[in-house]
């Protein structure tokens, strides 16, 4: 097996080798930016879309910003075609991107401009997404809610996930294999740690407005469905909105799309998974060139 290679900084290291500095601030406080996509077919669809939604971020945040999108592209290109030889071929890879907001000066004794930006791949585990894939995932509403707008905007895509941790760590506890599904302060529902909600009625999909992540899969979702003669909705969602759903899914960039098959012990549809969800995986698969389902299954 060839060692996979990341990037850091400009430079090529094996995966081993890779590592923050204990004196980085993403270490230090999880001050960091992220992105996470994929392959489809060895090919890094959507590429601007995360290098884009990446730069903008750091941008918002005021962080350090060293690269330009063009050499973030490039250095994913080099990434990908050399991780790319180390997978089975109907495998694909998950392609993960950071930049943190630079060095510890208490750690180091003096202020520094030193940033940390990584660019790694990992090969998509369908074998652990499978289950959750053919059977759905149950999801409990935590003590753990979503962090406040008036901390930093949520709609950014952060390493900052303690929380996420602690709410996913409690609905284990609550039913094991069950995840995490946030709500605010005043009980909207928000997202799970890694899933962008979706509940179906009829042929409306309805997904929250306001409180979570600038899905980019969500906005693949809903490109999809005006194309399938779907229409789709964000607005406001409390637990009570999905009991009288036809189907509820979530969206991520890495596994695509996962069916819901309860939510607080409770069956959300009748079907899991549900035929809307089928027909937004099949022009997933379309728009991608890649049969997802079989890709999963396999």
């Amino acid at each position: 097996m060839v060692e996979p290679v990341a990037w850091v900084n400009g430079e090529l290291v094996n995966w081993t080798s890779a590592g923050l500095p204990f004196w980085d601030l993403g270490v230090v406080a999880g001050a960091a930016i992220t992105e996470a996509g994929r392959t489809y077919g060895g090919r890094f669809l959507w590429a601007s879309d995360h290098i884009g939604r990446l730069c903008r971020s750091l941008h918002l945040l005021s962080f350090p910003l060293l690269w330009t999108e063009q050499q973030l592209h490039e250095a994913c290109n080099s990434v990908i075609t050399a991780n790319l030889a180390g997978i089975p071929a109907t495998g694909d890879l998950g392609v993960v991107m950071f930049s943190t907001a630079g060095a510890n000066a208490t750690y180091l004794g003096h202020r520094s401009d030193a940033v940390t930006t990584v660019i790694h791949t990992y090969p998509l585990p369908f074998t652990l997404w499978r289950k959750a894939f053919t059977e759905g995932v149950s999801l409990r509403i935590p003590r753990v809610q979503q962090i406040p707008e008036a901390c930093f905007p949520v709609s950014l895509k952060v390493r900052n996930r303690l929380h996420w941790w602690l709410a996913d760590r409690e609905a284990e506890l609550l039913e094991p294999g069950s995840r995490a599904l946030l709500t605010t302060c005043d009980g909207l529902l928000t997202e799970t740690s890694t899933g962008c909600l979706f509940v179906v009625r009829g042929t409306r999909l309805l997904t929250p407005s306001a409180h979570v992540l600038a899905s980019l899969s969500r906005s693949v979702v809903e490109e999809l469905a005006v194309s399938a003669g779907l229409t789709c909705e964000r607005c406001e969602l409390r637990i009570a909105d999905v009991a009288d759903a036809d189907e509820v899914f979530l969206s991520s960039s890495p596994s695509c799309l996962t069916p819901v098959r309860q939510i607080e012990g409770r069956g959300a549809g009748s079907e899991c998974p549900g035929p809307v969800f089928r027909r937004l995986l099949r022009a997933w698969s379309d728009r991608t060139g890649v049969n997802l389902e079989q890709q999963m299954l396999t």
